[in-house]
């Protein structure tokens, strides 16, 4: 229990002489992480909502966390205070380092669990029906003997999840053994007791601390605009690296299909050319020919939307809000989850009936989204079909996720507190732009901006390449300049670079060019899209001399601290794909209503991604080196100005 006497502050707690730096090695005090926290248990004590910015070092995760145990330990009448961080992989650094050091110096006692999507956990119900069912689920020997492992590995794992599997098993056979909504006896299960997810689900009532990432935050508002929901009934939200908000909202909150997601489903039902499997065994000969009828007139469907979207400028076309689009696939799709269904309920084993109810669910919710992607919409909602890595997919997303938000996630008597290294354009102190678009319009908000501790003026030299032409204009000779300044900036710097491109065009151009150039000097080109990108991160710290190529998600997605990353080279401003369908029914919308969609949107966004990019070089206050930018639109346009504020005071040469 707390001991009331003890009147715990943050600001006490992070003081040199505090909790946290007498238990803490090399520990030094930051006066922005004090100020910070202090803000943080401010907001949380007045019920008003914080947006703050705390650039890189000031130590966010304490700083968060400190007041977010505090509150909680003090108002447990309120549920939980949910922290929700943007990836996995951050969910694994607090659960792993940050908040068992807490719970080690704090001198209160209080419950902290990390909750992921049900997916992620082991059924061991389904496990067992697999084992006894393998004949007829695998033809690969190899699954069976992943399926054994899995079988060990549950009887000694702690929480059930698949990311204790080193290596991990192969897909397939993760599929037959998962947690499955739909597909769970809850306690009329044998394996109830010592089941991880109804384990998970347990704590995760009674917990103080939840963290979740935003996916999972995000599904659990669609859950509760259906009347459900996932996580316990909370009053205080955190959200971390909260600029990838709106963009996680807009994917969870829309849909998207593909040819993939219905063969998937086919095949756990009866893979083609298979000589056992789930259906085949317990099927009927009608149910087999329903399968390869949905087969042809998925691949036929598909094969359309590829037709379409070849060659379309930005690799998207957009589909009109009153227009339907024709759907030869629904109807076979219903039909045999209806065959499915009627298989289901002759079954008199509960494990077999089960797992063909769920089968039937899963096809019936596939049929459900193509219509809803296939259908007209009343303009609240953008549809559009993308090509992919492995052809076209069927998208939808909310026009706008600000009333959404509004209505299920800032509204009072909810409190939230949003933080990142970047919320938005340096010159919007209020942090209106954010705000519009998550749709915190409250009154009781307050806003915080606090800088780096690291000294850039003395660590970074920012440079603007002279005589660089405009890659709007002169796109073929821009191209070509950005392949010779590239290689020659990375080539003198020894390799140890980033190199961050705004189309994959460009990354597959500068791959070809530079490899064989870089090579000759010992220096090894890790491309994205070539392995994942923890593997490459892993090669670049093992090879510091190697040099990082990509688009998209590197602008921030890279963590390398040391002399192994000394360059960074941004070769055109991050400006979005304006004609992509999504951000032109954005801009539209925001043209429709007087406004300045430039100003409002595209340019806003661009400089939160220069902002980003730039992030990248210091990652510790040792670190140092040059930023290199190749677009001479921050010079030539009035925009610029933007771009060049948003960098630290001092770092720009000229």
């Amino acid at each position: 229990m707390t001991d009331p006497d003890l009147h715990l502050r943050v600001d006490d707690l992070l003081a040199a002489d505090g909790a946290v730096g007498r238990r803490l090695p090399g520990y030094e005090e930051r006066p922005e992480q004090r100020e910070l926290a202090t803000a943080i248990e401010r907001a949380l004590a007045r019920e008003r909502h914080l947006l703050a910015e705390a650039g890189t070092g000031v130590g966010k995760s304490f700083a968060y966390l400190l007041p977010a145990v505090l509150r909680a330990v003090g108002t447990p009448q309120h549920g939980p205070i949910v922290v929700s961080t943007r990836t996995i992989a951050l969910q694994e650094q607090l659960e792993q380092k940050d908040l068992p050091f807490l719970h080690a110096v704090l001198p209160v006692e209080w419950s902290s669990v990390t909750a992921v999507g049900r997916n992620h956990y082991v059924c061991l119900r389904r496990m067992h029906q697999a084992w006894r069912e393998r004949g007829a689920l695998f033809d690969d020997l190899s699954h069976e003997t992943d399926l054994l492992r899995v079988l060990d590995w549950s009887a000694t794992s702690h929480d059930g999840l698949r990311f204790e599997l080193d290596p991990p098993v192969a897909e397939p056979v993760w599929d037959e053994v998962k947690a499955e909504h739909g597909n769970c006896l809850h306690k009329a299960c044998p394996h109830y007791d010592l089941c991880p997810y109804q384990r998970s689900r347990r704590r995760l009532e009674s917990a103080q601390i939840l963290v979740v990432n935003h996916a999972l935050y995000v599904a659990d508002v669609a859950l509760r605009m259906a009347g459900a929901r996932y996580l316990p009934d909370h009053r205080v939200a955190i959200f971390d690296e909260a600029h990838h908000l709106e963009r996680v909202a807009t994917e969870g909150l829309g849909h998207r299909l593909a040819l993939g997601t219905v063969l998937w489903h086919l095949k756990r039902l009866h893979p083609r050319r298979a000589r056992r499997s789930l259906l085949g065994e317990h099927g009927s000969p009608n149910a087999l020919v329903l399968v390869e009828q949905v087969r042809l007139a998925a691949e036929r469907f598909f094969a359309r939307l590829d037709a379409l979207v070849d060659g379309a400028p930005g690799g998207a076309v957009a589909l009109a809000p009153g227009d339907p689009l024709e759907d030869p696939v629904s109807a076979p799709l219903l039909e045999l989850a209806a065959e499915v269904g009627q298989l289901a309920a002759a079954k008199t084993e509960v494990d077999l009936k089960m797992e063909l109810q769920a089968r039937a669910r899963g096809l019936s919710t596939v049929a459900a989204v193509l219509a809803s992607l296939c259908g007209p919409t009343d303009g609240s909602t953008v549809r559009w079909i993308e090509r992919e890595k492995r052809g076209a997919a069927l998208r939808s997303a909310p026009l706008d996720v600000g009333d959404v938000l509004r209505q299920h996630v800032f509204r009072s008597p909810r409190t939230c507190v949003l933080l990142s290294a970047t919320l938005g354009p340096s010159a919007d102190r209020e942090f209106g732009w954010l705000r519009e678009r998550l749709g915190i319009d409250s009154e009781r908000v307050d806003a915080l901006r606090l800088g780096s501790p690291f000294d850039y003026r003395a660590h970074v030299r920012v440079t603007i390449a002279d005589a660089m032409p405009d890659p709007t204009t002169q796109a073929a000779a821009w191209r070509r300049a950005v392949t010779h300044e590239v290689r020659d900036r990375v080539l003198h710097n020894g390799g140890r670079a980033l190199v961050l491109c705004t189309a994959w065009s460009t990354v597959r151009e500068l791959a070809g060019a530079l490899r064989d150039a870089l090579a000759l000097e010992g220096i090894e080109l890790l491309v994205q899209g070539e392995a994942p990108l923890r593997e490459l991160l892993r090669r670049k710290r093992a090879e510091p001399t190697s040099v990082l190529l990509g688009t998209e998600t590197f602008w921030e997605g890279i963590d390398v601290p040391g002399d192994a990353l000394t360059l960074v080279i941004v070769t055109r401003l991050p400006f979005a794909q304006p004609d992509h369908p999504l951000t032109k029914a954005r801009l539209q919308a925001i043209r429709d209503r007087g406004g300045d969609p430039f100003g409002e949107h595209s340019l806003p966004e661009a400089v939160l991604r220069f902002r980003q990019g730039f992030g990248r070089l210091i990652r510790s206050a040792t670190d140092r080196g040059e930023v290199v930018v190749l677009d001479p639109r921050i010079r030539t346009k009035r925009y610029g100005r933007a771009f060049l504020d948003a960098l630290p005071e001092g770092t720009v040469d000229g």
